[in-house]
């Protein structure tokens, strides 16, 4: 796999290279997360006990199934919209070449030109902004 390199000509949108990377692999893991929360709002799981009596007092305290999906579609519909709201900041014309590069590691060389290395480095900053790593 190449190297991820920043823009360190864009003072105001440098990161440090531990945000900078979790940002890229939030990128990458955009469509998983999507697809998870599509399937949780969409299909309502059942109960794993086919009882809603529980048969002890302790038991209640450690398995919260309810509280556990929501918390779920919580934390995925803030990324997946962090993401989303990162990316329409980018012009239409350039979010290809950056999905293309951080998603399908393309190096960009066949890219017609470079404007898009700077959309990339807002876009990945942005990104980091809105899910509160940086």
């Amino acid at each position: 796999m190449a190297r991820e390199w920043q823009q360190t000509k864009m003072v105001d949108y440098l990161m440090p290279e531990t945000v900078y990377y979790q940002s890229i692999w939030a990128v990458r893991d955009y469509q998983r997360m999507k697809g998870r929360l599509d399937i949780l709002l969409s299909n309502p799981e059942k109960s794993k006990s086919s009882s809603l009596v529980k048969e002890s007092v302790e038991s209640y305290g450690s398995y919260r199934p309810v509280e556990d999906k929501a918390l779920e579609i919580a934390v995925l519909k803030e990324r997946v919209e962090g993401i989303r709201n990162a990316l329409l900041i980018v012009p239409p014309e350039y979010r290809s070449y950056l999905i293309s590069n951080i998603v399908m590691k393309n190096s960009g060389k066949s890219f017609t030109n470079k404007a898009w290395r700077m959309w990339k480095q807002i876009f990945l900053y942005q990104v980091a902004i809105n899910l509160s790593i940086m």
